[in-house]
């Protein structure tokens, strides 16, 4: 229909009147037949939905089925995708997870299976006692997460990459990764993750200003909130620094590294007994930092002092 034909047709079927004077109206169109012939068998459609409670598996069987698909003694149809995903939430082993989400790459070979499967190796690689661990994990991790955008492009799973690059020194490649999550939308829980790690990156690239932006604007956690501080400090922005610090170490008051941050900042900010308040807190919790102390050119004009030593034995 021409542009013309439409308006018209669209004036009566918009207009005033019941659904059978609008029909009567819409036949006296000269182009009517067509309108019957062309348009309204795309119109002619019907759906029926059967709305019903599906019942749940208790989380207590998902559990033990996943553990069991995970160790191979059932099969995996006896747990859905889904139910078989959620039981690798259900166990704190490292291991078991490893297990389950190798059952699920086999059983769907799915594209959220493999991120989840590059997850796990991902924390092993975190909690690896040697760095040749480390690596193992992080190249199986990197491996899966690659597979994983294989079967289709995710922001989860160039997050997860972008942690990976960056835990091996790459930040180039990281920087990308966060770039290419960008790309597809994703949840607002993916994006304050992202940005706790470009923060990180930023910091040693030494942008400190685009660090603080996106550290501000990522989950509160201890890790971002203490890397919040140290790019304050470094932008030697020393009162904020001090007070995101201070937060650091009400969530977590064994941190030795934010009470050491909050020391500096005192220290430039000519708080003398304050520094060495934070000082002594932080030397409690990780006595390596003494060493570092007695050499910090931060502390310079105190090292001389009686009450700066004593903090220190």
């Amino acid at each position: 229909l021409s542009s013309d034909q439409k308006s018209e047709a669209r004036s009566i079927v918009d207009g005033s009147g019941d659904f059978e004077s609008k029909e009567k109206q819409l036949q006296r169109l000269p182009f009517y037949k067509e309108l019957f012939r062309e348009i309204y068998p795309q119109l002619r459609t019907a759906q029926t939905e059967i709305l019903t409670v599906k019942e749940k598996k208790p989380e207590s069987e998902i559990a033990v089925l996943s553990r069991q698909i995970g160790d191979g003694t059932i099969d995996a149809d006896t747990l859905s995708s889904q139910e078989l995903a959620y039981g690798a939430t259900l166990t704190p082993s490292v291991d078991e997870k490893e297990k389950i989400y190798k059952a699920a790459v086999k059983k769907d070979d799915s594209w959220a299976a493999h991120n989840n499967l590059g997850a796990v190796y991902l924390q092993k690689a975190q909690q690896a006692d040697s760095e040749e661990d480390k690596n193992k994990h992080l190249e199986n991790a990197l491996n899966e997460f690659e597979l994983s955008n294989k079967k289709e492009e995710n922001a989860e799973a160039y997050s997860n990459m972008a942690v990976v690059y960056s835990l091996q020194g790459n930040r180039d490649k990281a920087m990308d990764a966060l770039d290419k999550a960008e790309g597809f939308s994703p949840r607002s829980e993916v994006v304050k993750g992202d940005n706790g790690v470009k923060g990180a990156i930023q910091i040693a690239n030494g942008d400190y200003d685009a660090a603080i932006n996106s550290l501000s604007n990522a989950e509160e956690t201890v890790d971002n909130l203490y890397n919040k501080g140290l790019a304050q400090l470094l932008k030697k922005d020393y009162q904020n620094a001090l007070s995101t610090f201070n937060e650091v170490i009400e969530k977590e008051s064994d941190h030795a590294k934010a009470h050491y941050g909050a020391a500096l900042a005192s220290a430039r900010l000519d708080k003398e007994s304050d520094a060495y308040s934070q000082l002594e807190k932080a030397v409690s919790n990780d006595p390596s930092l003494k060493e570092r102390a007695l050499n910090d050119l931060e502390f310079k004009k105190y090292q001389s002092n009686d009450e700066f030593k004593n903090t220190l034995k």
